[in-house]
């Protein structure tokens, strides 16, 4: 039977659900916006490697790459021994290549014409990416990120195969505990809903609000 104690139990879980998942998301921003940066405006041998990783991080699966980390490479690089660190790894590799294209896109949006206006006060092109463009691409790029972020939370999950003890980990004990196969996912499902909901649409609604702001629509 699925009792108060069992919920409290299973709750366990979600500060390392919410560790893994904040925690690759600011991984994935760090390798995105250079990911972008170097796709937009660098030379080709540099655009190719950015292509590259993109490439291979978006064509493996996810556990496929927690899997490599911890069980594969853990004898080469003793860091991935820690299941949390592989999972942590892999999601923000995975993540960088996602957010390089949002951002990507969000540069694009903000337009050539911008950066034609400001070279044209006096700026250089990088002090008019730095301080014209790429503030604009960030707004541009918020409900991206909002669904970015989601998406991470969810796919924390899989981070149970390796044994971390996150909230679809603690569910399953609960379901050995308890012998119920219906309740423990359940409750982990709707976590899961009431995790991810309120940070995808909070961002979306910023995104809105500073994109009619400042004129970005």
């Amino acid at each position: 039977m699925f009792t108060l104690e069992n919920f409290l139990f299973l709750l366990q879980g979600v500060p390392n659900t919410l560790a893994i998942s904040f925690l690759s998301f600011a991984l994935g921003f760090a390798l995105g916006i250079p990911t972008a940066i170097v796709k937009q405006f660098s030379p080709y041998g540099l655009g190719y490697v950015a292509d590259a990783y993109i490439s291979v991080m978006r064509g493996i699966p996810v556990l496929v790459i927690m899997l490599l980390f911890h069980f594969g490479m853990a004898g080469i690089i003793p860091l991935f021994k820690s299941a949390f660190l592989s999972a942590t790894f892999a999601l923000g590799l995975r993540s960088g290549a996602f957010q390089s294209q949002i951002f990507r896109g969000a540069i694009n949006a903000v337009g050539r014409q911008q950066m034609m206006a400001a070279t044209s006060l006096g700026m250089s092109r990088w002090q008019a990416f730095r301080h014209v463009i790429l503030p604009q691409a960030f707004i541009v790029a918020l409900p991206g990120l909002g669904s970015e972020i989601a998406l991470l939370i969810k796919d924390s999950s899989y981070a149970f195969v390796l044994g971390v003890l996150e909230l679809t980990k603690y569910s399953d004990i609960v379901r050995k505990a308890t012998r119920s196969f219906l309740y423990p996912y359940l409750i982990a499902a709707i976590l899961y809903i009431i995790i991810t909901f309120p940070v995808a649409n909070y961002l979306d609604r910023l995104g809105s609000r500073l994109k009619t702001k400042y004129g970005l629509r």
